[in-house]
């Protein structure tokens, strides 16, 4: 909930114009559009006061205040763009908030619409943790790397169907599963104090992190990867609460 320092706001930054996957942000997953997904988790979030959606296109900005989400205006094209990053379409976003809406930010949350499988637990986690770690600019969810895509594994291609390791010494040293150090890659939140995002985009200098399963850093590029993930909330293999309850889109 908002303190003395400001408001936790969220932003889901939800163009209209995906090429890979058209009108992914707002294709049907279990009934409902991929972009309520990460909505409804942060208006369950006990840490966040305000949820906010980033667009330039009409459709989804009705679509994400049907679930709920403060949409106060359309993203300039300018910002929507194939070039144009998440980080300056929420720093815009929230920099306008503070100027049209006189609201004092604290934190801002980055959820990609494209992450069905962040939960509230994990929001309230990343945000917690700021407010607790003074130290930190950013706070962001992690899962351990599988064996297979650890960097002491990859290679750079060479000529003739050659290749070699890129770390080659280290993996010498550490050859077993054991033996190598944790990697982490990305869990799809992200939680930055508003002078850094706004100064540098979502992470800054000292970054801290949620350690998650692996599961729920699901990311959706591709038509076949919003399959995947039907199946994985259809047999339960994903928890989401957040999401009980909710009307779908037929009923809405």
């Amino acid at each position: 909930m908002s303190n003395d320092h400001g408001q936790v706001v969220v932003v889901i930054p939800a163009r209209g114009g995906s090429k890979r996957f058209p009108r992914k942000n707002i294709a049907l997953l279990s009934g409902h559009p991929l972009l309520a997904y990460s909505i409804c988790a942060a208006q369950q979030a006990q840490t966040v006061d305000a949820v906010y959606v980033s667009t330039e296109d009409e459709e989804i900005a009705e679509v994400a205040k049907i679930y709920g989400a403060d949409v106060p205006f359309l993203r300039d094209i300018e910002l929507a763009g194939d070039t144009i990053t998440a980080d300056e379409a929420v720093s815009d976003m929230v920099q306008r908030i503070v100027t049209d809406q006189n609201v004092v930010i604290d934190i801002v949350v980055l959820i990609q619409p494209t992450s069905p499988f962040v939960t509230s637990e994990q929001l309230d986690a990343t945000v917690s943790m700021l407010r607790n770690k003074q130290e930190l600019d950013s706070v962001t969810t992690m899962c351990e790397l599988d064996h297979r895509h650890h960097p002491y594994n990859l290679s750079f291609s060479g000529d003739d169907n050659c290749w070699d390791f890129i770390f080659k010494n280290e993996r010498k040293i550490a050859r077993s599963r054991q033996s190598k150090p944790m990697a982490l890659k990305f869990g799809n939140l992200f939680a930055a104090r508003m002078d850094t995002m706004i100064r540098e985009g979502r992470f800054g200098e000292n970054k801290g992190f949620v350690l998650i399963d692996s599961i729920y850093s699901w990311d959706i590029d591709y038509e076949w990867e919003l399959n995947l993930a039907e199946v994985l909330i259809t047999k339960q293999i994903v928890s989401l609460p957040h999401m009980d309850n909710i009307l779908t889109t037929s009923n809405l």
